[in-house]
């Protein structure tokens, strides 16, 4: 079985770096090969820019040699190319890429001027399709019929088809935008039709991501982009669209909120508009590794998903247990604030190695400036940026793991006693047993060394 992921627009994007740490995370359901693939005009797009920089560290902790019997990185990624798949090119307008110069004066034309706007007509896309689908729709439908590099990703199917594989395929966008609104039934079609002859073979899945955010733009703002407060006039049109298409998806998945949580400094798209995580991309990554567990052949599925308290998320509102998330968590604050800072000091000469037994018995071959180590630091960091994101969410408490946690910047444990309750639950595991069960013999799998085998040994000590 191989996994394929495809995000859809900034929102699919935002799903796609939930979806890369629950992955080095461990919690995708087996250890298949994860495809990613990504369609966005938007390339300069910010959130897109995050989610390739986990990717990227992603691709790095492969390398890592940590042994068959864990979780941790478990799971071997392959980036379809190009990435993301941009269907406009650049300084494209609507015109320009529907040829209207050739339909000019014709019915066709006529009929083209009267769906368009001259504005809509005449806005380069270079920053997305502006919230408005019907852009999208008509610029995918055509680039899809001629855009050779987009065959990349049903070529690659088709090779792990052929190699006596199958496949499961999940698509992630909004439906209140534009790109992802445009797109999902676009290319869910798309790969029903190109891949018929494979039908027993695939299964394809979705989420459709509902409204959960909004902005105030600047004022007087003249440009095309997406207005707010059309969201919820596109989701029911949407909506009303997927349910005469019922044989798009094998599994769908309704992801949104009640409360629209206001986004910080309005960008029309590019390098600015980098919006903070947030918890309904956490649970639409959980929605793909939900649907990578199932049969692939399954019967046809529609979820959504509910919370106990209105203004309150936890462990219990989740479709599974959170313990390997949690381990995880423990981990990775406890290289932050046992690790890391020792390696520093012995880098820098101010500490001596003999003082740190874990350190003579796993690292001290190991070239803690060699770029997987630098890597790795700057992961965790990372990590705990986007977790504080989804645990700060405005106007609502998130108590998946304890906000405490990240009072220090970058994340460092203010108060030792946090780490035995780091998910609220009370647990004999601090700190200081960690770093006891660091120094205890442990048996590996003799294909384990190098900076991994260190990782490894960390991970299972933060076990509870």
């Amino acid at each position: 079985m191989s996994y394929y992921f495809v995000s859809i627009g900034g929102t699919g994007a935002k799903v796609m770096e939930s979806l890369t740490h629950l992955c080095i995370a461990g919690l995708l359901p087996e250890n298949e090969r994860l495809f990613i693939a990504a369609i966005d005009p938007d390339v300069g797009n910010g959130n897109l820019e995050r989610t390739a920089t986990a990717l990227n560290n992603f691709a790095v902790f492969q390398n890592f040699s940590v042994g068959n019997d864990t979780p941790l990185f478990k799971n071997k990624i392959s980036i379809v190319r190009p990435f993301p798949w941009n269907p406009t090119g650049h300084d494209k307008t609507l015109d320009d890429l529907i040829e209207f110069h050739h339909h000019s004066g014709t019915p066709v034309g006529k009929l083209y001027e009267v769906l368009y706007t001259r504005r809509e007509r005449a806005t380069t896309l270079n920053e997305g399709f502006r919230g408005h689908p019907s852009i999208g729709a008509a610029v995918l439908a055509k680039k899809f019929d001629d855009a050779s590099d987009w065959t990349t990703l049903t070529a690659q199917i088709e090779k792990t088809i052929g190699e006596g594989d199958a496949v499961k395929i999940f698509l992630a966008g909004s439906v209140f935008g534009g790109t992802g609104a445009a797109g999902l039934p676009t290319v869910a079609r798309l790969l029903r039709n190109n891949l018929a002859d494979y039908a027993d073979r695939i299964s394809i899945g979705g989420v459709l991501i509902l409204p959960y955010f909004s902005f105030t733009p600047t004022p007087h703002f003249d440009e095309l982009f997406a207005r707010s407060e059309n969201f919820l006039p596109n989701t029911k049109a949407a909506l009303k669209y997927y349910a005469d298409k019922e044989n798009l998806f094998d599994a769908t998945y309704f992801v949104g909120d009640s409360v629209m949580t206001p986004v910080g400094e309005f960008s029309v798209g590019s390098a600015n508009q980098r919006n903070e995580a947030h918890i309904v991309e956490l649970y639409a990554a959980l929605a793909a590794t939900d649907f990578f567990a199932r049969p692939l052949k399954a019967p046809k599925i529609f979820k959504y998903i509910c919370r106990h308290e209105r203004d309150k998320f936890s462990w219990s509102d989740f479709p599974a247990s959170g313990e390997r998330f949690v381990q995880f968590a423990r981990f990775i604050f406890a290289y932050s604030h046992l690790i890391k800072p020792v390696l520093n000091d012995l880098i820098s000469g101010s500490a001596k190695a003999y003082k740190y037994p874990w350190f003579v018995d796993f690292l001290d071959d190991v070239d803690l400036n060699a770029a997987d180590v630098v890597n790795f630091n700057f992961y965790v960091e990372a990590f705990a940026a986007w977790l504080k994101q989804i645990e700060t969410l405005n106007g609502r408490e998130v108590f998946l793991i304890n906000p405490a946690m990240f009072e220090a910047n970058p994340a460092r444990l203010v108060d030792k006693k946090l780490f035995a309750a780091i998910d609220g639950n009370k647990s004999k595991l601090t700190i200081h047993e960690v770093w006891y069960r660091l120094t205890e013999p442990f048996k590996f799998d003799s294909t384990v060394k190098g900076f991994g085998k260190f990782l490894r040994r960390l991970y299972d000590a933060c076990a509870a």
